[in-house]
């Protein structure tokens, strides 16, 4: 493992460009339109987090599974491949990867259990869970170790001295940036910077009297980062689109949708 994220398999192999996720999607896009593609993978991400609640999994095995899944999807179409296998095993690879393993017979029982009431079933026993592992596995190239946004926001906030609300809502904002496709474009500390960016517009950071944040102009200290602030306003736009989508999203149209595109 890297002891850094600058030498880590994820900024070498695993930072990608925007012309490589269009050229993943150029399959599933010839039978759904843009907004019903990425209104299908907030389902599937919900579905994840559907699982995770029910093994009582932390958040962080959660954002594992979700960049396993998402980085699994640039090499291959919804249309040729059952996701609800692919996410299951997602989530059952991330728990050993993130050192709180569950039996696979759990969590395939528990897969069992949500998809039988979000999905219509799940058909798969544990042996297939366990076969597909490998090739999950290859599709990932045994790079599996994920850096994530969640140390560096704690650790600017803190330095900024903003409240616990305020670090709690910025965190709720890295958890929905997981619904996007920002963990595979940029690194974790500039998806950190975006979600504090977000928490501070939208009037949600509060900082504790005397404090850096407290004595100081927030739209200054932003431009004063020796970072690419157009990546954060980038980031933040699809954080913000994403909000716009999940708004109309609905989840008890979402198996429909999915038959129909499997049927086209």
């Amino acid at each position: 493992m890297a002891a850094n994220y600058w030498a880590s398999s994820q900024k070498k192999y695993w930072l990608l460009d925007r012309w490589t996720l269009s050229r993943s999607r150029e399959e599933d896009l010839k039978y759904l339109s843009d907004n019903d593609y990425i209104k299908l993978k907030i389902w599937f991400c919900h579905l994840i987090q559907k699982l995770a609640k029910r093994l009582q999994l932390r958040q962080q095995v959660v954002a594992t599974a979700f960049v396993y899944f998402k980085r699994f999807y640039t090499k291959n179409s919804l249309r040729s491949t059952d996701p609800t296998l692919v996410l299951v095993t997602c989530v059952y690879l991330a728990t050993k990867i993130e050192e709180c393993p569950i039996h696979i017979k759990i969590v395939t029982q528990e897969a069992k259990h949500i998809f039988q009431v979000d999905f219509g079933g799940f058909t798969y026993d544990s042996s297939k869970v366990a076969e597909f592992e490998f090739y999950l596995l290859e599709e990932l190239e045994f790079y599996l170790i994920v850096w994530h946004p969640y140390r560096s926001l704690t650790q600017i906030c803190n330095e900024l001295g903003m409240r616990e609300s305020g670090i709690q809502y910025a965190w709720f904002i890295l958890n929905d940036s997981y619904r996007t496709d920002v963990c595979l474009l940029y690194p974790p500390h500039m998806i950190a910077l975006a979600a504090l960016y977000l928490t501070v517009v939208l009037n949600h950071a509060d900082f504790a009297p005397g404090s850096v944040g407290d004595r100081t102009d927030m739209r200054q200290w932003f431009a004063d980062l020796n970072v690419d602030i157009e990546s954060i306003v980038e980031i933040s736009q699809e954080i913000l689109a994403i909000y716009e989508i999940w708004a109309n999203w609905k989840e008890d149209k979402m198996l429909l949708l999915w038959k129909d595109f499997r049927n086209r």
